[in-house]
């Protein structure tokens, strides 16, 4: 029988909440949407192309819905009812979201997409820092950075090796001051640069010389 309804069966919340677009920002600006339960993921970044159906750089940033703990699973997802703990504030994706025609849900990828500018006011003192951390500590183009390593990967780690202490270092200062958790942190930055390069076989580690980024054995 042909599919025409939800099934309620959870898997597209499983599978990562979702990115929000400019219809969104009157949920996040009333905090029924709150930062807190926001991640940014910056121009750059590898994610899934739901058109593609492959693992790209991002040509520009999205805000989505956090995941679970290390998972992506959308951290509004509820297991026990299979239901949506925001249902009636739902984000726009989700409300078009229809797994058995996905039609409209694939017109909407890359479109409208609110980034962490739009979503802080001219005022907040918060908005000059994301602008100072992309300026000192933009994302490279991952793609690019997987197939460097592969062709001259001692040639490129001390570049990467610099760019990761400036970041970690960016992160440290504005936490201190501004009293920032974690929540606040992966809104307003992102995921670390030394999270983002764990996937090619890079590792972080501390010695007396101070930090120092390392391929994994054997990984290529």
């Amino acid at each position: 029988m042909e599919q025409t309804e939800c099934k309620r069966c959870g898997l597209c919340c499983q599978k990562g909440g979702p990115a929000l677009h400019g219809q969104d920002l009157a949920l996040v600006r009333s905090g029924r949407l709150p930062t807190a339960d926001l991640i940014t993921l910056r121009r750059g970044e590898l994610a899934h192309n739901p058109r593609s159906g492959t693992i790209e750089p991002l040509p520009a940033e999205l805000v989505k819905i956090r995941g679970i703990g290390r998972e992506w699973g959308c951290c509004y997802y509820q297991p026990t009812g299979q239901g949506c703990a925001i249902y009636r504030d739902r984000p726009l994706a989700c409300g078009v979201l229809q797994c058995w025609q996905p039609k409209e849900i694939l017109a909407l990828v890359g479109q409208d997409l609110l980034s962490r500018l739009d979503i802080l006011n001219d005022e907040d003192p918060l908005r000059p820092l994301v602008l100072e951390h992309e300026r000192l500590c933009p994302c490279p183009d991952l793609a690019e950075v997987e197939k460097e390593l592969v062709v001259r990967t001692a040639g490129i780690l001390p570049a990467l090796e610099t760019a990761v202490r400036i970041d970690l270092a960016f992160r440290e200062r504005v936490i201190k001051e501004f009293q920032l958790q974690l929540a606040d942190e992966l809104f307003l930055f992102g995921r670390p640069l030394f999270q983002l390069l764990q996937p090619f076989g890079l590792l972080l580690s501390e010695s007396a010389q101070g930090l120092r980024l390392t391929m994994k054995k054997n990984y290529i």
